[in-house]
């Protein structure tokens, strides 16, 4: 009875510790119909920030607001998202470094990003911009 269990409890412990109890890939329906609103940018957090907001409806579109609200059709592959700008509106912010983040979604989006779920989080990334958004769900 020891060795039985004994040998269960290794297998179970050599299985979790090879990543195979679970994956940390992201689908598309782990986006879809959620709301997110920005919490950090590179570090930093402002008051300011909660009124940016992203959004994943259905096939792939991204819909958020900054300065400028945007709709993007993005692709999602090896937990990276890229796609095209459908429509951008133009505005001016009167705060200088979320008139910034208007260019860094934007080169998220079109050139690629690096996209993670931890818990409640939502991080994209790429080699210079870190954006982590919480999940802030309507309903």
């Amino acid at each position: 009875m020891k060795k039985s269990l004994l040998l269960l409890l290794s297998a179970s412990l050599i299985f979790n510790s090879t990543g195979c109890a679970f994956s940390n890939s992201i689908n598309e329906q782990d986006l879809m119909h959620h709301h997110y609103i920005l919490m950090e940018n590179n570090g930093l957090s402002l008051p300011i920030f909660k009124n940016v907001d992203l959004e994943f409806g259905e096939n792939m579109i991204m819909i958020g607001k900054i300065c400028s609200e945007f709709l993007a059709q993005i692709k999602l592959e090896n937990n990276m998202i890229k796609g095209q700008i459908i429509n951008m509106t133009n505005n001016k912010c009167q705060n200088k470094q979320l008139d910034l983040l208007d260019n860094v979604i934007k080169k998220l989006i079109i050139d690629g990003a690096n996209i993670q779920l931890i818990d409640t989080k939502l991080v994209l990334k790429n080699n210079q911009d870190t954006l982590i958004f919480q999940l802030k769900d309507y309903m």
